[in-house]
């Protein structure tokens, strides 16, 4: 089976447009094709003087990573967004790459104009950029572009990353001095779904460039690892040295689990006063409102006292809406939330037509399927059925019976 999968992890140490670019080299691009689509650039960036690149082997608080050693001149530091549009054109209309690449390479620079045209409202012709209109800025993302395309990771089914750390503390960039992070990290976050999370340490971790290359790239955004078997690992290096942590980006490649993953929360807390029925009524309004799962374990709490976990499962984007209605609910005065991934099955929802006592009646069935689309089980909704045995005036057991038959074999034949 070929590799189908790329999870990008920028949990560790953040991301920026070099270090996307230096991992790509270390997971096996072509190191000189993509430094001869780089030093193209200066032919069509006429401010650029001098343009000179090299991947060197590094290591980091005692991790190897490659590490792209680029040499820059150029005339102004402040750049019409026009007249940066027109030169990307005229480059990746003439370097070697795909429609593919040229495709992620304009994207990734329009993530950055984008962002910046909103925070500061003016239009894409009053734009004037300063770090983010730099020949580096360039670098990166048609490196990159490059990278990636001579690896055939354009063609992949799935793109993924995990959270990005965005460092602490303030930043002082051209338009003056804030706390971390970047409004341009944070827009692109927003309008991208991408998971952000503070820390490891007070510094910048994560640049416009970076993020804007992730954001044009990646299809999903997750908590944790997914389910893959890794084949080939390629570490990128940025330019700092951190006392807490490597400054590496990590980019693995390899193939999707058979199994089906999602993230979701688990949501529990202790409970000792309340009564059976108190704790019954909580559960079916959790239930009642989307939970994906419910359950009540008995235990002994301190001093011996018997007492009850409640244990919830939902969506990861709902663990704070179901941590209100289980302390509201339940009296509790806090709960434990852990956020987890999980295996499932691939399962849809399907409605079937069952014939009962000469009337025709439809019914939903969950069906699970194999990665093939192999039918695994099926189960019809089982609150259905009581209806339709109090409507038919059935015996319960035997009309599922009779519609587990029919279901079986509409589905089968």
């Amino acid at each position: 089976m070929v590799n189908d999968i790329l999870v990008i992890d920028p949990s560790i140490a953040g991301i920026s447009g070099d270090m996307l670019l230096s991992s790509t080299i270390d997971l096996g691009a072509d190191e000189e094709l993509v430094i001869d689509n780089i030093e193209s650039i200066k032919d069509y960036f006429k401010n650029c003087n001098r343009l000179e690149i090299s991947f060197i082997d590094v290591i980091k608080n005692g991790f190897r990573a490659k590490k792209a050693d680029i040499v820059i001149q150029e005339d102004n530091t402040t750049h019409n967004v026009n007249e940066l549009n027109n030169n990307l054109e005229n480059c990746v209309k003439n370097i070697s790459i795909s429609e593919d690449a040229r495709s992620f390479i304009k994207r990734s620079f329009e993530n950055l104009i984008s962002a910046e045209k909103r925070l500061h409202g003016v239009t894409k012709e009053e734009m004037h950029l300063h770090e983010a209109g730099s020949i580096d800025t360039f670098v990166d993302i048609i490196g990159t572009g490059t990278a990636l395309d001579n690896l055939g990771l354009f063609k992949l089914k799935q793109i993924i990353t995990t959270p990005v750390s965005i460092g602490g503390g303030d930043i002082t960039f051209s338009h003056g001095k804030m706390q971390n992070p970047a409004p341009a990290i944070l827009e692109i976050a927003r309008r991208n779904n991408i998971i952000i999370k503070g820390g490891p340490g007070m510094y910048e971790t994560a640049t416009p460039t970076g993020m804007s290359m992730l954001a044009a790239l990646v299809e999903d955004s997750q908590e944790f690892f997914p389910g893959i078997k890794p084949d080939i690992i390629g570490v990128g290096a940025g330019s700092s040295d951190f006392k807490e942590i490597p400054n590496i980006l990590r980019i693995t490649l390899g193939q999707r689990s058979k199994l089906v993953t999602d993230e979701v929360a688990i949501i529990e807390t202790n409970i000792d006063d309340r009564t059976g029925e108190e704790l019954g009524y909580a559960m079916q309004k959790i239930i009642d409102h989307g939970a994906l799962d419910v359950s009540l374990i008995p235990t002994i709490g301190k001093k011996g006292r018997p007492s009850n976990v409640l244990k919830v499962i939902t969506n990861l984007s709902k663990a704070e809406f179901f941590s209100d209605i289980v302390m509201r609910e339940t009296g509790t005065l806090g709960v434990r939330v852990y956020p987890i991934s999980r295996f499932i099955q691939m399962r849809e929802n399907v409605k079937i037509n069952v014939r009962i006592n000469d009337d025709d009646e439809e019914i939903d069935v969950k069906v699970v399927k194999s990665e093939s689309g192999e039918i695994i089980q099926f189960k019809p909704e089982f609150d259905q059925i009581i209806k339709l045995s109090e409507k038919h005036k059935m015996n319960l057991i035997v009309l599922k019976d009779d519609i587990s038959k029919q279901i079986q074999k509409e589905l089968f034949n």
